[in-house]
């Protein structure tokens, strides 16, 4: 008998007009967990080398549209990290294990062409626990953007 932990994820982007709350687009994309951030899950399981000053705590996005790979450590051109607004953690306990994370940019955020974001340990820098990359949009002053990103085994 062999257990596997496979660690997968995807982001769901919802972008909106931020005068009259309409919806203008709705993505679901698969994504990629990295080397980097399955070493840091592993590493969060043995007491002997546990991160404990940082947890996955930050989202950022970027410009980047090249397909992620194992090895990235780095979004491809980040423009705006934000600390996660929201964790839903009630699925933890389901079968199989998820929880989420929700970011939401305002109308002076992250405006140009996105097409990547990824889940981080630090504020700058840090480990890169997955990254996702998606038809590019283009985030406005006139608009806000909402990213769900669910991170499952």
């Amino acid at each position: 008998m062999q257990d596997v932990i496979r660690m997968r994820g995807a982001i769901e982007l919802a972008l909106q007009n931020a005068h009259t709350g309409e919806e203008i687009l709705r993505r679901k994309v698969d994504n990629l967990v990295v080397t980097t951030g399955r070493r840091f899950a592993l590493q969060q399981i043995c007491s002997q080398v546990m991160v404990t000053s940082h947890s996955i705590g930050y989202m950022a996005v970027g410009t980047g549209t090249a397909a992620p790979a194992t090895s990235d450590s780095a979004l491809g051109s980040e423009t705006t990290r934000k600390t996660i607004g929201t964790f839903t953690t009630t699925n933890l306990t389901s079968n199989p294990p998820s929880w989420m994370a929700v970011v939401s940019y305002a109308t002076n955020e992250a405006n140009t062409t996105l097409g990547e974001a990824g889940l981080f340990n630090s504020s700058s820098g840090g480990t890169m626990l997955n990254r996702g990359t998606f038809t590019t949009l283009n985030k406005t002053t006139s608009n806000t953007l909402t990213i769900s990103y669910t991170v499952s085994n």
